[in-house]
């Protein structure tokens, strides 16, 4: 029989060896795995040159390492290895942080092993999947067709660039990248005064990731129907990701209700990043939420809504991390400040505008570099209303 996976695990506790080659003998006596331990990252890297390793299970506080941007490393350089964090209980935000980073799936300490086991088979079942996809692409010759495939569902998505009516005015657009992303964006009227906005951004860059975040973007359209709190929609929506997610991906969303009659946005968040407000003359702002955890990766995740009141003239900008992280031929992101600094110089403008200075900032700071990830942005703002005339 095969070996199921090839399993190296990186725990700098004594007993973990041990602990581990017990409770799996019978697996590893029929050769369904094989493990390999190591008690730092040095040690970890010096047998991944050695050998091919299906599954890199490692405790995420590993004395001496920076366990996120590890398996972040790992996930580019192995491409089909997935990685499982082990992490004490309670410490969500490092799971959040390891998730988003690369990590596949996670175990709490103390390990119950049972639930370590079927972690271990379902994560060698997605890299036996990965394997069989990779084998299959490289025998097909027409990948650019499959790239088009994706542009177009994912053009198809989107609901148009503009939205004017009571005060309101928005400009949404992506610029794609030369390989295809999952950016989307979405606005639609939930009634006559309230409209919701979104912007999410799905791991991967295929047609699977296309057809996830179609997928994303038909759930939170429909539930929100449903459902007048933005936590409580992506509740809904994140049990329903989770319960097909057979592809294992996940979906960094900002969700939010315009109110036109409390000049009000009630928004909630999912992995993704803050929203901006920009008013008048004034310096930009992030606005206050929970981080949240994306879209399909845990059932129970639980959403909280926030609150932000508008003045006159002010706007906010939702957009994904093509912006943030675009990058220079030195490898130099696109910093903060300087992200700021553009949308402060043109906080009077219209969000058409705003958006095409941003674009163009971005463009100058990368002098010519491939675009790597979909630019993608969705600029609110609120003006003041005009009165009816009285005859």
């Amino acid at each position: 029989m095969a070996t199921l996976a090839n399993i190296l695990v990186l725990d700098d506790e004594e007993d973990t060896e041990d602990l581990v080659r017990q409770y799996f003998r019978h697996q590893i006596s029929k050769g369904l795995f094989e493990f390999s331990f190591a008690k730092c990252h040095e040690e970890s890297l010096d047998l991944l040159k050695r050998q091919a390793f299906d599954i890199f299970v490692s405790d995420i506080n590993v004395a001496g390492m920076d366990g996120i941007s590890f398996i972040a490393q790992l996930r580019r350089k192995y491409p089909l290895m997935r990685s499982v964090v082990i992490s004490a209980y309670g410490d969500i935000n490092t799971l959040r942080a390891a998730m988003r980073g690369g990590a596949h799936d996670f175990v709490i300490k103390p390990i119950d092993f049972k639930d370590f086991s079927d972690t271990l088979n379902k994560t060698a079942d997605v890299v036996k999947k990965l394997k069989q996809s990779e084998a299959t692409t490289k025998k097909l010759s027409a990948i650019s067709d499959e790239l088009d495939v994706s542009a177009k569902l994912q053009r198809s998505m989107l609901p148009g660039n503009v939205v004017r009516k009571g005060g309101l005015e928005i400009w949404a657009d992506t610029v794609p990248a030369a390989e295809v992303g999952g950016d989307f964006y979405d606005f639609f009227w939930l009634s006559d005064t309230k409209l919701g906005v979104v912007m999410a951004d799905v791991s991967g860059k295929n047609v699977s990731a296309a057809m996830f975040a179609l997928i994303g973007k038909t759930l939170i359209k429909s539930f929100s129907k449903s459902y007048p709190s933005p936590a409580e929609c992506f509740k809904y929506v994140n049990k329903s990701l989770c319960a097909e997610n057979v592809a294992t991906m996940f979906i960094t969303a900002m969700y939010g209700i315009f109110d036109l009659e409390k000049n009000e946005l009630l928004y909630t968040n999912a992995g993704h990043l803050p929203v901006v407000s920009i008013r008048p003359n004034a310096d930009p702002i992030f606005l206050e939420c929970d981080p949240g955890m994306a879209l399909g990766i845990w059932e129970e995740t639980a959403f909280v809504d926030n609150a932000h009141s508008f003045s006159p003239g002010e706007m906010i900008l939702l957009y994904t991390d093509g912006v943030t992280e675009a990058a220079n031929k030195e490898g130099d992101e696109y910093d903060k400040e300087r992200f700021l600094e553009v949308l402060k110089k043109n906080s009077t403008a219209i969000p058409k505008a705003l958006t095409e200075a941003l674009i163009a900032s971005i463009r100058e700071f990368t002098k010519g570099t491939p675009q790597s990830d979909d630019i993608t942005t969705l600029c609110l703002k609120y003006r003041l209303r005009v009165a009816p005339n009285v005859s």
